[in-house]
């Protein structure tokens, strides 16, 4: 087994257990303390992005000075040994407070991606994070079926066993990895003169005619300029794209009248499966048609109608909706990712990348706690058509800023891309 396969089963099983729950947390509460309060599952979902994102950044600092991939086995750990706990909480208070420490060690393993775009070339970048999406898409539709039928017919102890699971495969995987030899170290490795590294990072259209230097003031405001430009774009999409997780599953069976949790799951996953459609056919397109399936502004407009489709309260509308949000939320969370690492450059990529994903959990976050108010206030309907604003606000974002369809990527030096220890060694200094 490879390090990018190792890294990618890991994103499985991350996914699948931050995810066994996500779409069921309502009727986990209930189930377990009798507590059907709405605005708590979206303060308690909101919480979990904020675990993630203050401590993400403290991980990317630890991981400059102990590889990042045996911190990860060591911190996914405790996570699994704190989700365990959390079984025998006999309070709500109880049960916060274990949880929300295992988020905070489970977040470290958002290093694998930056670290995974590291090691490969950057011509790759949009294939992995393609290959990663699905991945990640796939094990969110095995977590959302078989968390739905877990808890209706194990128990909310089991879901919580199912979780942990999943942060000790992948203390596992990490385990094996070091024993075999076969984790590419990033750090403590001989530093090399700043003149020697190219400037691979992409230029925004309006001002683009060479990269500037890496030294170079101008160039660092540049950078820093489009880092956080893009981050607001996510923030906004993350906050639409997310807004009706915490509560679907339950809008599903109170729309429709169908009351079983485990078809409840399979109609959440659905947008997994519309990624895995989306990309066997990204695959089979030719080049020019791939550039047009790709266009930020078609992807968020099949969202926006994905999202208002499952405002109806008809089985049809719903299944037809969630195909709809799941091609193009795919596509756009590709497409962000992928730009997110044009711009940047190879040394900043988890520095960049802590940044990035501080504003896309803020958009998490903010969501989930709108979610629970919304639905409470006002109506299950409602949070679609406010998710469905808040994508064309992204397109005009977009539109009125960096307009991501028009960047374009300077070309990489002949060593960078034939030399790959070389690569590495240039990079070391940095997680």
């Amino acid at each position: 087994m490879t390090i990018r396969l190792a890294i990618i089963i890991m994103s499985a099983l991350g996914m699948m257990s931050d995810t066994v729950l996500i779409g069921f947390y309502p009727q986990f509460f209930d189930m377990r303390y009798g507590n059907t309060d709405q605005v708590h599952t979206g303060m308690y979902v909101a919480a979990i992005s904020i675990a993630v994102m203050c401590t993400l950044p403290f991980w990317v600092r630890v991981a400059k000075r102990f590889e990042p991939m045996s911190l990860i086995g060591f911190t996914q750990c405790i996570a699994g040994l704190l989700c365990l706990s959390a079984i025998w909480a006999e309070t709500l208070t109880q049960y916060w407070v274990l949880t929300m420490l295992m988020f905070m060690f489970k977040s470290s393993y958002l290093l694998m991606f930056p670290y995974l775009m590291r090691i490969v070339n950057s011509e790759e970048h949009g294939r992995t994070i393609a290959l990663l999406s699905v991945v990640v898409h796939i094990s969110g539709i095995l977590a959302a079926a078989s968390g739905g039928y877990i808890l209706q017919h194990l128990g909310a102890s089991a879901a919580l066993i199912l979780m942990a699971a999943g942060d000790f495969g992948q203390m596992a995987i990490t385990l094996w990895l070091n024993r075999s030899g076969k984790i590419i170290k990033v750090n403590n490795q001989r530093e090399i003169g700043a003149q020697d590294i190219k400037d691979t990072a992409a230029i925004v259209a309006d001002d683009a005619t060479a990269p500037a230097p890496v030294s170079a003031r101008r160039g660092f405001s540049h950078l820093t300029k489009g880092i956080l430009t893009l981050s607001m774009i996510m923030f906004v999409f993350d906050f639409s794209a997310y807004l009706i997780r915490p509560f679907f599953s339950e809008y599903w069976m109170y729309a429709t009248a169908h009351k079983d949790q485990t078809l409840a799951g399979l109609i959440f996953a659905i947008p997994g499966l519309a990624a895995v459609v989306a990309l066997i056919v990204k695959h089979k397109l030719s080049a020019s048609a791939t550039q047009r399936n790709e266009n930020l502004s078609w992807n968020l407009l099949l969202s926006l109608v994905g999202l208002y489709l499952q405002s109806i309260p008809s089985d049809i509308a719903i299944v037809i909706g969630r195909c709809m949000y799941g091609w193009g939320l795919f596509q756009v969370a590709v497409k962000l990712e992928v730009s997110l690492f044009a711009i940047s450059r190879k040394e900043d990529y988890a520095h960049h990348f802590s940044i990035t994903n501080f504003f896309q959990n803020l958009g998490v976050l903010i969501s989930s706690w709108c979610a629970g108010y919304i639905v409470s206030l006002i109506s299950h309907q409602a949070v679609f058509l406010i998710a469905a604003v808040g994508i064309a606000l992204t397109w005009l974002a977009n539109k009125l800023t960096l307009d991501l369809d028009h960047i374009k990527a300077s070309a990489e030096s002949p060593d960078a891309t034939t030399d790959r220890s070389s690569e590495i060694e240039l990079e070391s200094r940095h997680v």
